[in-house]
């Protein structure tokens, strides 16, 4: 990156949206798979909490809006979101065994936040994808 981009950068405030590391606590993603047992068989959605730091994104807790769900999908009214909530994503429930985004999805992804998950039956941690906002896999770590 040339210095011009990183004033640039530095300038939107991108700077601090970097992350090469993403660490979720246990119990975040042990309500995750809760919610989605429990809602099965409609979508649960939620917007992940979190902060980064040193090059790490910690995500601690979830944020959830008014919205529909339904075994097609899942809707929420994120103009409900207050400022400075701490949002860095989404996480949301298909049911059925395919974690893999849809076109909404990454529509989804690209315009709401840097972290995104998806979890599918049997709800349990493997079976949990994560992208970033372009729709690429990513890793996470539960800690």
């Amino acid at each position: 990156m040339s210095r011009l981009d990183n004033f640039i950068s530095y300038l939107l405030g991108n700077d601090k949206q970097k992350y090469e590391e993403v660490n979720i606590d246990s119990e975040v993603l042990d309500e995750i798979m809760e919610i989605s047992k429990e809602s099965y068989p409609n979508e649960f959605v939620a917007l992940l909490q979190g902060k980064i730091k040193d090059s790490v994104l910690h995500i601690d807790g979830l944020i959830f809006l008014p919205g529909e769900t339904s075994s097609e999908g899942a809707v929420m009214k994120i103009f409900m979101l207050p400022p400075m909530s701490g949002s860095i994503g989404s996480v949301h429930s298909h049911p059925g065994y395919s974690n893999q985004p849809s076109q909404v999805d990454y529509h989804f992804f690209a315009k709401n936040g840097l972290f995104h998950m998806i979890i599918a039956e049997p709800y349990n941690v493997e079976n949990i994808a994560s992208y970033n906002s372009f729709g690429e896999r990513t890793n996470f770590n539960k800690v």
